[in-house]
């Protein structure tokens, strides 16, 4: 390894590889843009920082790409340095001839070579926001830490020749889709994610999904989305319906056959309601009248088992959204257990106090209202109070029959909760109910069941390396100790994401850095990168190549190897980054290029 004095090292090293051939189309506009918006937020927020371009395999027959950019004539705190891999040590490599850059070993050259007390890997055509770059030139930076975070997909005509601010200014009104955790997902105008066309979200319902869904999947049933363990929905309650949201759920493999508490919390974390699920159920969750638009939080609460096929933590699947329009002669009731017709028997509320709750009882013709139980349960559905007893007949018509159930609470009072937090006054009108429940799957016999020895696994995580190729940041130290990307002269795909899982096993934290920090990734040709629309076009763009990829079996056995024995998979020698040879660099002199 390589030393620097600390004096003299920048705080951040940014590496890229790249070759002049137009890879995705205007390239070197793409270029630019990630060019212009780090140096001229680095003179800003006072960042000490150096860009490493890896050129790898330059085209005998174009120019070098230091000579196709424009450099400023101050370039502040940041130095541009080009590093060229020539065709004489690419064609040594296998897949030469139909791989033209090999990007993660060009990666590991630049991160090799790289002085910073930070190294962060990225691509070319990346445009950072004002809130990351302020953040970064803040400082605050931590060893033993994986920085990542989602990236938002731009449209592909960026101005040419823009300032920063309205290439920024591009960027927050031209996005097109968020690559998270989740998956990716495509955004609407406002910065929504878009439903899609048979969801579990129906058109105009006045709900929307924000992070925490995954993708729709379809089953033996109907199409369905996983929740992660912390998912978020906005809502806007349309007039006609009913302050009561009904969810079509069931629990996932990753429960192991135990029951889910489900949480409903405000955004700053404060648990409104609860209720305790198993197998497939139907929950509502009732909101209080006043409340018509807002944004809620779901949070599981249970096992997090680790799966065989998937990184996923699968807790909890959502069948159906929607909230509860009631029949026209129910208007102004404030609640109904179930939408009966006028000759069902119903339960109906008939006031509620902030101690006293009313019941009205009727039985409905040709029956009769013979036993009563009552069972108060704690959130995890253990029962704390019980009562009941058979009922004596009622004499006279049991048309008319009524019964008035009065709840008289006592409670007792204080001026903060548990937690030392003070309570909502607004928590008496939320409740979620279980209104159905069937059988639980045995995930045994699918294919999403749990890895052999799933519950002695301590420290599997389900990490955000969503195009993870495009942002991810490490301390110096950490990469070396780590050897940097597995140097597999392949097709990429997954070799970025099997470096975050070896990190998080080396005992490096994943922190995902939130908005409004944001990175933009200008838009390509189809198949130049992963999109979903253009992954059937690059499949077989590398078929007829006659290369390969990681298959995901393959990858998914690695990281369950590393969940297992809770350590690292290093792939490279010591010698990784080409480290024993001296390869020609050039800095970047402003001046020279007015």
């Amino acid at each position: 390894m390589s030393t620097y004095p600390e004096s003299s090292a920048p705080y951040i090293s940014v590496v890229i590889a790249a070759r002049n051939d137009n890879h995705g189309g205007n390239m070197v506009g793409r270029m630019q843009a990630f060019i212009d918006s780090w140096i001229g937020q680095a003179k800003q927020y006072n960042l000490s920082s150096e860009i490493i371009v890896v050129e790898w395999n330059p085209p005998a027959d174009r120019a070098r790409l230091m000579d196709e950019l424009r450099w400023p004539p101050d370039m502040g705190p940041c130095e541009v340095r080009f590093i060229e891999v020539t065709h004489e040590v690419h064609d040594r490599l296998p897949n030469s001839a139909t791989i033209p850059l090999h990007q993660m070993i060009a990666k590991n050259v630049g991160i090799r070579r790289a002085r910073g007390r930070f190294v962060l890997a990225t691509n070319l055509d990346i445009i950072f926001s004002a809130e990351l770059m302020q953040f970064l030139g803040a400082r605050c930076l931590e060893r033993r830490k994986m920085y990542r975070m989602d990236r938002t997909d731009v449209a592909s005509h960026i101005p040419a020749g823009a300032t920063v601010n309205e290439l920024l200014a591009f960027c927050e009104n031209h996005m097109l889709r968020i690559f998270a955790r989740e998956g990716a997902m495509k955004l609407s105008s406002n910065g929504r994610r878009v439903l899609e066309d048979e969801d579990i979200v129906e058109p105009g319902e006045g709900v929307w999904l924000g992070t925490g869904w995954h993708g729709i999947e379809k089953s033996d049933r109907r199409p369905h989305r996983w929740v992660e363990p912390e998912a978020e929905i906005v809502f806007q309650r349309p007039p006609e319906a009913a302050p009561r949201l009904l969810i079509d759920a069931e629990v996932g493999p990753s429960a192991g056959g135990w029951p889910l508490v489900v949480e409903v919390a405000s955004t700053t974390g404060h648990v409104l309601a609860s209720a305790k699920v198993d197998g497939a159920c139907k929950l509502r969750l009732h909101i209080p009248d006043h409340l018509s638009s807002g944004t809620l939080r779901l949070r599981l609460q249970g096992r997090k088992l680790p799966l065989a096929r998937t990184p996923r933590f699968l807790m909890l699947r959502v069948f159906g959204l929607k909230w509860e329009v009631l029949p026209k002669w129910l208007a102004g009731v404030s609640l109904v257990r179930g939408t009966q017709s006028v000759r069902e028997s119903t339960v109906l509320v008939r006031s509620a106090e902030p101690r006293t709750v009313q019941l009205a009882i009727r039985p409905g013709p040709d029956s009769s209202l013979e036993t009563l139980e009552i069972n108060l349960t704690d959130p995890a559905g253990n029962v704390v109070f019980q009562a009941g007893d058979r009922l004596p007949a009622v004499s006279g018509n049991r048309d008319q029959a009524e019964y008035h159930l009065s709840l008289d609470l006592g409670f007792k009072l204080s001026n903060s909760s548990a937690d030392g937090s003070k309570p909502e006054s607004s928590d008496i009108n939320w409740l979620l109910e279980v209104l159905d429940t069937e059988a639980p799957v045995d995930w045994t016999t699918y294919p999403q069941a749990p890895t052999s020895g799933a519950d002695r696994i301590p420290n599997a995580a389900y990490l955000n390396t969503s195009a993870c190729g495009d942002f991810t940041l490490l301390s110096r130290e950490d990469w070396f100790a780590l050897r940097a990307y597995p140097e597999f002269p392949i097709w990429p795909m997954h070799i970025d994401a099997l470096f975050c899982y070896a990190a998080h096993h080396a005992g490096i934290g994943e922190a995902v850095l939130p908005e409004p920090m944001r990175i933009y990734h200008t838009e390509h040709l189809s198949a130049a990168g992963w999109t979903p629309e253009g992954e059937a076009e690059r499949a077989a763009r590398i078929e007829a190549k006659g290369v390969t990829e990681i298959p995901w079996a393959t990858w998914m056995e690695w990281i369950d190897r590393m969940r297992r024995f809770n350590a690292p998979m290093i792939f490279t020698l010591r010698n990784w980054g080409l480290a024993d040879m001296t390869l020609p660099e050039t800095t970047v002199q402003a001046e020279a290029y007015p």
